[in-house]
């Protein structure tokens, strides 16, 4: 690997995976449609949308070998923008890198496709169906585009697809549903229920990525930690206060304006089957394969979000308190200059 493109540069991991590729001596062209704000050492930063058709020449004329497409926005609500993005765009993507001979493209993809469901055998494998629930735009997309790479792989056996099918990522700011279902200020759960859930630590997500661009493993890999926890184990070692919904009441669709949300018209990041019923991946494969083991365990990946998660609640704590220290000491110089005026003019009329 000589040249590598990563797609969605200023997401969490399409940073991680640029910083290290320049660590190690790749060159590295970074592409996002959002703007850089600041430098970013050693990346050469290309403003563009993948689906422009000068895209394929871009990557003819850079030469570039292989792709981290990381560029995945995760949306609950269906919106045409997000769906032209994430799925299109994946199409586009790959377009390009075929017209391009570019020979590897890496893939995040997520454990979120196979569905929960009671029926569910314990471990799904790599060869189960796509079942995931429809309800949530992030799982019909990343069901889309994992269709669609099915029939591109067989159609050019030449280039390396490797798609990673993680569990929950956890870590780093990365917005995976269940993150953010966590980073609730009050977590709703199925009465009831205590579905085991699997992560993955974000350090051992990265070095995944990194061991696909690195050797040669076509295919699609589920990727999870052991053991699975119980999700009202995970909710306790974060921290976090939860409140039991009677499961009727959940699919009604009430928003759960006050106890979870700001605004009414939001949804739960992670739909409801998702917490009643399993969904439980075998990694085994990619253990075999690649010789892949994760470094960090289930429960330790989970205390160190909750290291994360309460030092950004202190910090933005800290915040308002510090806001609130300069408000106070804005009125206080405010009160000063005023009372200064208020004796300047005495002294006038003194006079």
């Amino acid at each position: 690997m000589k040249t590598l493109v990563v797609t969605g540069l200023f997401g969490p991991m399409g940073t991680a995976i640029a910083r290290w590729a320049v660590d190690v001596g790749v060159r590295v062209l970074g592409v996002d449609i959002k703007p850089m704000t600041r430098p970013f050492p050693g990346v050469e930063f290309i403003h563009a949308d993948v689906r422009n058709p000068l895209f394929p020449k871009l990557l003819k004329a850079e030469q570039a070998d292989a792709i981290f497409h990381g560029a995945f926005r995760w949306r609950v609500r269906r919106s045409e923008e997000v769906f032209e993005s994430n799925v299109m765009g994946t199409m586009e993507l790959m377009g390009a890198a075929a017209l391009a001979g570019v020979k590897k493209v890496v893939i995040p993809s997520s454990a979120f496709v196979y569905g929960a469901h009671p029926n569910n055998p314990y471990f799904l494998t790599e060869d189960n169906d796509f079942l995931g629930s429809a309800h949530d735009a992030y799982v019909r997309e990343l069901r889309d585009i994992e269709t669609f790479l099915d029939g591109f792989r067989r159609q050019r056996p030449e280039m390396t697809i490797t798609v990673l099918r993680f569990v929950n990522i956890l870590g780093q700011n990365y917005p995976s549903p269940l993150a953010r279902y966590l980073a609730l200020p009050v977590i709703p759960t199925l009465m009831g229920y205590d579905p085991l859930m699997q992560v993955i630590h974000f350090d051992d997500a990265l070095r995944a990525v990194q061991q696909a661009l690195i050797e040669t493993h076509p295919g699609v890999y589920n990727v999870a930690a052991s053991p699975p926890l119980p999700l009202m184990k995970i909710i306790r070692i974060t921290g976090a206060h939860s409140i039991p919904v009677l499961h009727p009441i959940a699919y009604t669709g009430h928003s759960l304006k006050g106890m979870a949300f700001k605004k009414s018209r939001e949804r739960l990041p992670i739909y409801w089957d998702y917490l009643r019923y399993p969904w439980i991946v075998d990694a085994q494969k990619i253990a075999e394969e690649w010789g892949f083991i994760p470094r960090f365990d289930a429960e330790a990946t989970v205390r160190a979000f909750a290291r994360e998660r309460e030092a950004r609640i202190r910090g933005r704590i800290s915040h308002k308190v510090t806001n609130l220290g300069y408000r106070v000491a804005e009125t206080a110089v405010q009160a000063a200059v005023e009372s200064m005026k208020q004796a300047q003019a005495a002294l006038r009329h003194d006079d």
